[in-house]
């Protein structure tokens, strides 16, 4: 159904059914929408049906119901009278220490969108095709805590939708999705919780019961001791569980190991996540153990290094020491080379002066 149409549908209705979830409650499986669980339950309850729901939806999914709730509020609201919220078999197991708190507060969004509708969670309609034991054991505990949490809300929770179909072929189409079959016993199953919910207890306890009681005597004491007899039985009468009451009892009795077998499945998984942070934070000490350990040996290689690299200074100093007293030698040389030189070229001169004027015969004036 369009947004447009159903919010034509809503504005409309006196009564309109609600309904946000999972591709089951969109009606995955079903021959067609008029086949699908939340058409027949809305139709069977004489309501206008809006269906918003989405295939991959869960409680705590991406996205989620509150999402939805969230979507659908934007749109008008008048007439709405029941609002399901209807998933389950697409949550994880990995969700379950907040899974509680997580429909609780879808619940109560979906109560604050719409104040005058009564909320309905549905927990996990569908098939459970392809869920071994240890699966089913698991997703029991999660579906536990999405009940509790609606209760918590003050939602009325249809329990046990996932009982419905099970795994029987007969009722499932593909995967976890129902047939046409199992959408109609859904749909009954639903039809029947909302119908309870709306009508009085089975049975009312009893208030006031009274008892004749034959008199064999006269005397005040025996009518006194009677009267009180009397009184006694009626008490203990009035006091009996009735058969309702005794359902509520049991259905208390089974809360409170449901949600005791929780809060310890919850701790288990707190446990396991715990070793696992412990097990990280283990293997990222050893890693900067061996980090640091590198670091100390590139120190120690550094330090070695700077020792090479000073020492290779120190020789240069030396040789640079060297070469500058050789330099200086060699310019004192060449000083010494030069001035003898110059004495050379007085001498050629000197010799040259006097091979130019020696005659023959003469004596040379030698000095």
């Amino acid at each position: 159904m369009a947004d447009d149409d159903a919010v034509a549908l809503m504005e409309a209705s006196q009564g309109t059914a609600l309904w946000l979830g999972d591709g089951t409650c969109a009606g995955g499986g079903a021959s067609d929408a008029a086949h699908r669980y939340s058409t027949l339950t809305s139709n069977a309850l004489g309501l206008a049906e809006a269906n918003h729901a989405a295939t991959g939806v869960g409680f705590a999914t991406k996205p989620d119901i509150g999402s939805q709730v969230d979507a659908a509020s934007k749109l008008a609201s008048a007439g709405v009278a029941y609002v399901f919220l209807m998933a389950g078999l697409a949550d994880s197991y990995d969700s379950l220490g907040s899974m509680r708190s997580t429909v609780a507060a879808a619940v109560r969004a979906a109560a604050k969108a719409w104040p005058k509708a009564r909320v309905v969670v549905g927990v996990a309609p569908g098939c459970l095709t392809g869920l071994d034991d240890d699966k089913l054991g698991k997703m029991e505990l999660v579906w536990t805590a999405i009940r509790l949490g609606a209760g918590d809300a003050g939602a009325l929770v249809c329990d046990g939708l996932w009982k419905v179909c099970g795994s029987d072929p007969a009722l499932c189409s593909s995967g976890r999705l129902p047939n046409d079959d199992g959408h109609a016993l859904l749909a009954e199953s639903i039809e029947a919780s909302v119908r309870e919910d709306q009508g009085e207890p089975l049975d009312q306890p009893i208030a006031d019961l009274t008892r004749v009681v034959a008199s064999g005597g006269g005397d005040w004491l025996s009518r006194s001791l009677r009267e009180s007899r009397r009184r006694e039985a009626e008490k203990r009468e009035a006091n009996r569980p009735t058969g309702t009451e005794l359902s509520n009892i049991t259905s208390k009795l089974e809360d409170v190991t449901k949600g005791q077998a929780l809060m310890q499945a919850i701790q288990q998984q707190m446990l396991g996540h715990l070793k696992q942070q412990q097990e990280t934070v283990e293997k990222q000490q050893r890693q900067l153990e061996t980090q640091q350990e590198q670091l100390r040996q590139q120190q120690a290689s550094l330090q070695s290094q700077q020792k090479q690299l000073e020492s290779i200074v120190g020789q240069q100093g030396e040789t640079v020491a060297s070469l500058q007293t050789v330099t200086a030698d060699l310019q004192k040389q060449a000083r010494n080379t030069s001035v003898l030189l110059n004495w050379c070229n007085v001498q050629f001169g000197a010799i040259s002066s006097y091979v130019e004027g020696y005659v023959p015969g003469s004596k040379p004036a030698l000095e």
